[in-house]
């Protein structure tokens, strides 16, 4: 089956805002303290279920907010539930969307001056009920053309707006029928520019596909806005929570399917959807193994994890001219796979909430998994050991350091106020760790023994694998960003956002670039460096890819980003043939 993504899909800026207020106040919580949302943070039961787990609930009476940390909703609410809540002593943490909080201050700033408020929206929505607050009792909410013919003729001062998730059809067609009645009346288009973006795709999707899939919370405004939008274009449409609202057998008679999802619905949710319909075929016999099956077998068996670090290796000894022993490819394997495999255990709720599926197959093969990561850690550590006593216990300080970064730590006092209780807590941590390690193990660990012989070249070298597994590493991130930002801030990518990274990102690679253009020139490197220009050019494509496919795709996805690692360090080992 083809399925086809719609970019928009996923969280909005205000679900973002709204989850990095949250997340930020579950990280710098003192002990006892007690934090709530007022009413559900965002329409998707997942993710307040992963709240909840973190200790943060949902309070839907003001008296049991008493004396806590109040997260608002961002769906705003009422003028009078805030301050009712100020008066029993909760501590306020805003995230109202910005987009809501405009139209509410658009709303109060016209009431105060007289206005009546027509709002276009849901009565009962959570957003509609908090601008109604700030109407001054002068407020009335439609959601039909017809409507406009109850309101009263003789009002002289009358303001039309929008609940930010509205029907933009729906809001033309009342905007029409309202300036006919008040001439004189004033209109804002309070529609939300992301659920513009979103129905103006999805209309576009229904001419490319047989039927749409909309994703997201079952209360969710603007999502059902979306499924409404979808079947006005009289394609068969389906709103799901998650793909197991999905029937296979019902959904096999279509060719080509649209995605699209709600703005508070989770790139995990929707992978899942997307998944699900990529695996689902017309005639299907037996268990086989298509071409994405093995790939993600090889992914999720970090398969490829040890080959990128066993090349690296080679590519190292082509970069500066040195040799180094088979056994050094073999320990950076070792200790690759074998910290890769380990730190999966160790923090499992982020790769849960960006992967299930990767999930639940560690989940099966743990055993397996943790067996041959004692043994490659052994391998590894004896193959050091071979290589004298500086090499094995600079590998031993590897191998403790990757074991203790997601477990806590005693660390001083004065550490708590920054909320660092272990290393993964350090924000990009995960990010620029990584590469330090891969480049110690490939560069260092090898040519340990000669390291004050070839400093130059050895510093040029390190300095080139770090950027190399940096932007590998800052690629793979932007897959998963929405479950790292609810886990922690260990990667650039939630720290700075995506756009953002991805500038770094270039910024890297332009780095890179410099240095291996300048390395031949000043004598640290061969010219193998100049061979390697054309994998940064793959890597630039990557980015590119890395918000296309973001969705989708993702072992396919990552096999293209370990590959290019592979391919520069299978090149290295051709190079070194032909020139040893």
């Amino acid at each position: 089956m083809r399925v086809i993504v719609a970019r928009t899909a996923g969280f909005c800026k205000g679900v973002k805002d709204a989850l990095e207020v949250t997340m930020e106040a579950i990280e710098k919580r003192e002990d006892g303290e007690r934090i709530c949302t007022y009413g559900p943070l965002i329409h998707n039961r997942q993710v307040l279920a992963m709240l909840e787990q973190k200790g943060i609930r949902e309070e839907n009476r003001i008296e049991n907010c008493a004396g806590r940390k109040v997260v608002i909703r961002a769906h705003g609410i009422p003028p009078q539930e805030r301050q009712h809540l100020h008066k029993v002593g909760a501590t306020l943490l805003d995230a109202t969307c910005r987009r809501v909080a405009k139209v509410q201050a658009a709303i109060k700033s016209h009431a105060r001056r007289g206005y009546h408020t027509v709002i276009v929206g849901d009565e009962d929505h959570a957003e509609v009920i908090g601008l109604m607050g700030y109407t001054e009792g002068r407020g009335v909410v439609i959601n039909r053309p017809a409507q406009v013919n109850d309101l009263p003729g003789d009002w002289q001062k009358v303001l039309l707006v929008a609940q930010t998730t509205q029907n933009e059809e729906i809001f033309r067609d009342i905007q029409e029928q309202f300036l006919k009645k008040y001439p004189n009346g004033k209109v804002r288009n309070t529609i939300c520019d992301s659920t513009h973006q979103r129905q103006t795709e999805v209309r576009e999707m229904c001419s490319q596909v047989d039927a749409m899939i909309i994703v997201g919370g079952s209360h969710s405004g603007n999502t059902m806005r979306l499924a409404e939008v979808a079947r006005e274009c009289a394609v068969p449409t389906y709103h799901v929570e998650t793909e197991q609202d999905l029937n296979a057998q019902e959904l096999a008679r279509y060719s080509s399917v649209g995605v699209s999802a709600g703005a508070s619905t989770p790139s995990w949710i929707i992978r899942n959807v997307v998944q699900f319909l990529e695996s689902i075929r017309p005639e299907r016999s037996g268990r086989t193994y298509t071409r994405k099956r093995i790939l993600e077998l090889l992914v999720y068996g970090n398969v490829y994890v040890a080959l990128g670090a066993a090349l690296l290796a080679v590519f190292v000894d082509a970069l500066t001219d040195l040799s180094g022993a088979f056994g050094c490819s073999l320990m950076a394997a070792f200790y690759a796979f074998s910290m890769h495999s380990l730190n999966i255990y160790l923090d499992r709720n982020a790769i849960h909430l960006n992967d299930p599926p990767r999930a639940a197959f560690y989940k099966k093969w743990k055993p397996a998994f943790t067996a041959v990561s004692a043994v490659a850690v052994i391998s590894a550590l004896a193959i050091a050991a071979g290589s004298g006593l500086p090499t094995f216990l600079t590998l031993f300080l590897l191998v403790l350091l990757g074991i203790i970064y997601t477990v806590p730590l005693a660390i001083p006092r004065w550490c708590r106020r920054l909320s660092v209780y272990k290393l993964k807590d350090i924000p990009t941590s995960k990010t620029f760790f990584i590469p330090i390690a891969w480049a110690s193990v490939t560069v260092l660990l090898p040519h340990l023994h000669e390291f004050g012989q070839f400093f130059g070249r050895l510093v040029y070298a390190f300095w080139v694998v770090f950027l190399l597994v940096l932007i590998r590493t800052s690629l793979l991130d932007l897959l998963a960003v929405q479950g790292d930002r609810l886990v922690g801030r260990e990667t650039l990518v939630v720290l700075v956002g995506e756009t953002r990274a991805a500038r770094y990102t270039l910024g890297f690679f332009g780095l890179l670039v410099c240095s291996l253009l300048l390395g031949p020139i000043v004598g640290v490197a061969s010219y193998f460096a100049y061979l390697l220009l054309p994998f940064i050019v793959l890597y630039g494509w990557s980015l590119k890819r890395a918000f296309q496919t973001r969705l989708k795709e993702d072992p396919v996805f990552e096999t293209r980003i370990e590959g290019i690692v592979m391919g520069a360090g299978g090149l290295a080992l051709l190079w070194n043939l032909l020139n040893g």
